[in-house]
């Protein structure tokens, strides 16, 4: 009744309790897993055994974990001055009422974990698409092609052609190409590839930022950084995949920062110029 109260029309057939409560259950899942593990890494407190397993339990340990009624009654009953208004924002939502009305598609879990996107097995079809590569100011060739690995935009970097003032920020200096895609594309954390350096350029912010070993390899298993020896390269698939669980991780700045530790001639770059 409270649904179609506020969802007022949209709600065309008329659900059974145990039907809504089942739906419910389903899509608030992978919520309280994450909820979950955010609590655990929050507060230290272990979860029990039972949810190291999957088992047909588990939103009821889930729930007990969380501190959380584990029926649809207790939680309308207990919660219901906080629970009224949330409901209520929730069937005006225009998102809701468009899925409602069959104009859209819900979201399905689990979703799809973000990945790096996919390079070519041999770099020369990298090396053949920089040199294809024009800058998109000046419509002159890029003497420093770079690769995002996030979306896979080619990039004209190290050139005062391209440089731009990050959005918000008119009073500030000038940025590289590199430094303001990883606003746009990464909250401000890029990974990228240097093409014809064949190096992998880590940024965090406008001041941060370190190279890291490509994920290319000649046939005697070593890299090649700025194509010096000119052996033939082959993608590494466990390089590159833990180049991907670096990024997935969210340890891009840790990275930056334990590889300025290390050499301290990092810090003295302008990697804003990047």
């Amino acid at each position: 009744n409270i649904l179609r109260r506020h969802s007022k029309s949209a709600l065309k057939e008329r659900s059974s309790g145990w039907h809504l409560w089942h739906n419910l259950k389903a899509g608030i899942l992978p919520f309280l897993r994450c909820s979950a593990l955010f609590f655990h890494y929050l507060s230290g407190v272990p979860p029990p055994a039972e949810l190291r397993v999957h088992g047909p339990n588990h939103f009821e340990h889930l729930c007990r974990y969380l501190s959380l009624p584990t029926n649809l009654i207790d939680l309308f009953r207990i919660n219901s001055d906080a629970i009224d208004p949330l409901i209520q924002r929730w069937c005006t939502n225009t998102e809701i009422d468009c899925y409602l009305k069959n104009e859209n598609t819900a979201i399905s879990y689990p979703r799809e974990l973000n990945r790096l996107i996919e390079l070519p097995n041999d770099y020369s079809a990298l090396i053949n698409q920089a040199s294809a590569f024009l800058c998109p100011k000046s419509g002159d060739k890029s003497r420093t092609p770079t690769l995002c690995l996030v979306c896979g935009a080619t990039l004209c970097s190290q050139s005062y052609c391209c440089q731009t003032k990050l959005e918000g920020d008119d009073a500030g200096e000038d940025v590289g190409a590199c430094t303001a895609h990883s606003f746009i594309c990464g909250a401000g954390v890029g990974i990228f590839l240097r093409v014809r350096e064949c190096q992998i350029l880590l940024l965090a912010g406008k001041t941060k930022g370190c190279f890291y070993p490509p994920p290319y390899l000649d046939d005697y298993g070593e890299t090649d950084q700025g194509l010096r020896r000119g052996n033939p390269l082959h993608l590494c698939r466990e390089r590159y995949k833990k180049l991907e669980k670096l990024w997935q991780q969210h340890s891009i700045t840790e990275e930056i920062g334990h590889a300025q530790e290390a050499n301290q001639t990092l810090a003295g770059i302008d990697w804003q110029q990047l």
